[in-house]
């Protein structure tokens, strides 16, 4: 199968992923910047809580 088959493979599926991460470098990559916007995320979590308007809504 060549590459570019690969690449439409998925889209032929039921559940065709909403993004596809290509390249044998890039899963490790992606994977540490979306941890790092759940520990952003996480570090905030409290602040985000507080600013419901009205409170607990």
């Amino acid at each position: 199968m060549t590459k570019g088959n690969r690449i439409i493979e998925p889209v032929d599926t039921d559940q065709a992923p909403l993004r596809m991460v290509l390249g044998s470098q890039v899963p490790d990559y992606t994977l540490a910047v979306l941890r790092k916007r759940i520990d952003d995320v996480e570090t905030r979590r409290d602040l985000a809580r507080s600013t419901d308007f009205p409170a607990g809504e």
